[in-house]
């Protein structure tokens, strides 16, 4: 999830009417942090039962405390307590529930593999969210926000998983960033070295394995230089993205997630497979990202390597696909608009 709900609370608050806070329980190096970000931990060693005990109810009330100090719960990923005893205090308060699903938590690799066959290939050698990944946590994940009656706000990817026996009603909401933090940078045109940057945060499920070889095998015909970064912070990831002329995401999963959109905001060509289905989903025709998958990586490449009018293009209608969808400023406009939609309707009923 990043930093969306962080960047997506602080943009709330510039309305005067809202108060808004981010509550999350761990900080990392992939975060942003703001001043509407609020750090509730548990201590998680069993080891040291007493501080254990201690902590867990500290947390609880904690959140219990905010939940009744909030008209709106905007969950993102899961629950805050693993038995969803959170969101049973906010029905009973008669609070308004929303799920935001972001990837995992509801990704169903038994269907998903029906209609992507690479995501099938990498699957079953050695994919990094293979036992987190589950129809069953799907089902259990779904189902239980359903059981309090929350609202979900779906990505168009995220759209393929929810199973519409459990809900009547659903909103599509794109992922978010706030485009001020991001100066677009298009690639030159007079540049004849372009610039690659691969960035896997999973490199077998990104598709690295697969990408490196043809990497490879590239740069003994064509003059451009390749980066391969992992495992690093975000300022430092950023800072290299903003000089990249081509950002290669991922070839394998079938959509596109905030590390393209941080590339789209810089006025970068994105490289990412996208499944058809995603945009039957809800994805935009007007998506510039070029669609790439193992069978045409080769094929895409050299396009945009020899290229450098049609990277500058590219870059410029990123740019301003990101401005139209993923703009936090627009898309927490659609999300205040659903907010209150559903809170009348929850009043009339």
């Amino acid at each position: 999830m990043a930093s969306m709900p962080a960047i997506t609370a602080a943009c709330l608050n510039k309305n005067k009417n809202i108060t808004a806070n981010c509550i999350t329980q761990s900080l990392h190096k992939y975060q942003q942090k703001n001043d509407h970000v609020i750090l509730l931990s548990k201590e998680l060693s069993r080891y040291k039962p007493f501080k254990w005990l201690y902590s867990r109810w500290k947390f609880r009330k904690e959140l219990k405390k905010w939940i009744k100090w909030a008209d709106v719960l905007h969950y993102t990923w899961n629950a805050g307590c693993r038995n969803g005893l959170d969101l049973k205090w906010a029905k009973y308060q008669k609070k308004m529930i929303f799920i935001e699903w972001i990837g995992s938590e509801i990704r169903d690799p038994d269907y998903l593999k029906t209609i992507n066959p690479y995501y099938k290939h990498v699957f079953e050698n050695g994919y990094e969210y293979a036992n987190f990944e589950s129809k069953k946590r799907s089902k259990k994940n779904q189902s239980l926000f359903a059981k309090y009656g929350a609202v979900p706000l779906l990505s168009p990817e995220m759209s393929i998983f929810l199973d519409k026996l459990l809900f009547k009603n659903k909103q599509l909401l794109y992922q978010r960033l706030n485009l001020n933090d991001f100066n677009a940078s298009y690639p030159a045109i007079n540049n004849n070295k372009p610039l690659i940057v691969h960035s896997p945060t999973a490199k077998i499920g990104k598709g690295s394995n697969i990408i490196i070889p043809i990497i490879e095998e590239l740069k003994k015909q064509f003059n451009f230089n390749f980066l391969l970064l992992h495992d690093m912070n975000r300022e430092k990831v950023l800072e290299i993205m903003q000089d990249a002329d081509i950002f290669l995401d991922q070839i394998i999963v079938g959509s596109y997630g905030m590390a393209a959109i941080e590339a789209m905001s810089f006025g970068k060509p994105v490289m990412c497979y996208l499944m058809p289905q995603v945009f039957e989903a809800g994805l935009s025709t007007e998506c510039p990202i070029v669609n790439t998958n193992p069978d045409n990586l080769k094929e895409q490449l050299i396009k945009l390597i020899t290229n450098s009018q049609l990277r500058n293009e590219i870059g410029i209608k990123s740019r301003e696909f990101a401005e139209k969808f993923h703009d936090v400023e627009k898309v927490s406009s659609q999300l205040l608009t659903i907010y209150k939609t559903e809170l009348e309707k929850r009043g009339n009923a």
